[in-house]
């Protein structure tokens, strides 16, 4: 499984302040284009932050180990830093919803340190908080891409994120268009094969 052309040199490539979003219903994928988007990243001497399940997570580090990366030595001198992805939810949400000065606090802080640490220009991030919330707490993944838009800009970061869709043919044309309009580009499902 692979992300096909133009994605893969879009997700190997961004711009500094670009936010992708991957529709999938195959986990494969996702970490697929996930691996492309943080090797290429590591590759360049950039800075990779993976928010994510611990099972994306492990998938994501073993796609890199196979692709030749010592996972062990980029985490060593944070040029790759991974981060369970509920809970650093859990330290900016309030009532329900993401707090503005607490997301900026916690994940703003988190971005500046890495790039402090190793002195990285550039950073990208995958996050896949936003996939946790949006079918049960749409208007909290919607403010959650919002405050990411926000840090996207302050930051000058790239941002890649995921959402699992379900697996029926009409699943894609719901992905609510709001959501959808809040990011730079959308990669469809069909970008997997």
């Amino acid at each position: 499984m692979s992300v096909h052309a133009p994605w893969n040199d879009r997700l190997a490539e961004p711009l500094a302040k670009e936010h992708f979003v991957q529709l999938y219903r195959d986990d494969r994928c996702l970490v697929e284009a996930v691996a492309l988007f943080a090797g290429r990243g590591l590759g360049k001497g950039e800075a990779i932050i993976l928010v994510a399940t611990p099972e994306h997570g492990a998938a994501i580090e073993g796609r890199l180990r196979r692709d030749g990366f010592e996972v062990d030595d980029l985490q060593q001198w944070r040029q790759l830093t991974q981060i369970d992805a509920a809970e650093l939810l859990s330290r900016f949400m309030v009532d329900g919803l993401p707090d503005r000065v607490l997301f900026k606090r916690v994940v703003g802080e988190l971005i500046q340190a890495v790039k402090a640490a190793g002195g990285y220009e550039r950073v990208r991030v995958y996050g896949e908080m936003v996939n946790l919330l949006w079918n049960d707490n749409l208007p909290a993944a919607v403010l959650l891409e919002q405050l990411w838009n926000e840090l996207i800009d302050a930051q000058g970061i790239s941002l890649f994120c995921g959402y699992c869709l379900p697996s029926t043919p009409e699943a894609e044309r719901s992905f609510p268009s709001h959501l959808r309009a809040l990011h730079s580009h959308l990669v469809p499902v069909e970008a997997c094969g």
